[in-house]
């Protein structure tokens, strides 16, 4: 059975550097065709398509490999699935769509060494849990669908492609057909920069000159100690969410 997966991409909720994750909020398309679904049009009113609720039909056991949250009810949102007849097509079965919403939670390595200039590349890998290529085949759209996509203050999303692998593991004869969505993002540095580099780098330059700078005053020691205070005060004023986390 060959199942076709579609994504679009609606935001980028959060990216959490320490944890090493990033949350998003995607809607998903799966496609397949039902060959023992069957109904002739002409004895239901000319009906050739219909919604049904999933929980009534087979669906494939599509999952996330790489979520963080195993539990389909804390990610996924299933609802009902549109059923169009293939009866005019001279074909038997039914052509299925599934559509439904989701929020990923999804391990990646995300390195900072570069940070705010820093670019990450997290996949998202998809595939059956139970089900070789033997008996589920899986293919995708070459992109994810960005057109509804909400920008996000902090990251620029450089490119979000589908490739699909085949891959043979140890427990199983048969390989398995496997998607992974390559996300890559750049972080906006304007931010950093104006809050946090050029303030840092302003009270650096400050402090080292007052460190060479003849004291004003007999006691030498106390004007730098407060010199040095007041550098540290100016850096918390500036960059309070950098000493918050």
């Amino acid at each position: 059975l060959k199942v076709h997966i579609s994504i679009s991409l609606y935001q980028i909720i959060d990216v959490d550097e320490p944890a090493q994750n990033i949350k998003l909020n995607v809607w998903m398309i799966q496609k397949w065709k039902d060959e023992y679904l069957n109904w002739d049009p002409k004895e239901y009113g000319m009906i050739n398509s219909t919604i049904i609720p999933y929980k009534y039909l087979w669906i494939p056991d599509t999952y996330l490999y790489n979520s963080v949250k195993m539990s389909r009810d804390e990610t996924e949102r299933y609802m009902n699935i549109q059923v169009e007849s293939s009866y005019w097509k001279g074909q038997a079965g039914s052509q299925l769509s599934f559509l439904y919403p989701a929020i990923y939670t999804i391990t990646c390595r995300l390195n900072i060494r570069f940070f705010p200039y820093d670019r990450q590349n997290c996949t998202l890998t998809i595939s059956s849990w139970t089900n070789s290529m033997s008996a589920l085949d899986y293919y995708a759209d070459a992109e994810v669908n960005l057109a509804s996509f909400i920008p996000n203050e902090e990251w620029d999303v450089k490119s979000f492609k589908i490739f699909r692998h085949e891959y043979k593991y140890a427990c199983c004869s048969e390989p398995w057909a496997i998607l992974q969505a390559s996300l890559v993002i750049q972080r906006k540095p304007l931010y950093y920069i104006v809050n946090l580099i050029i303030p840092t780098s302003i009270i650096t330059m400050v402090s080292i000159t007052g460190f060479f700078t003849p004291a004003s005053t007999d006691d030498d020691r106390t004007e730098k100690i407060n010199l040095g205070k007041w550098g540290v005060g100016i850096h918390r004023a500036h960059c309070p969410l950098h000493y918050e986390n």
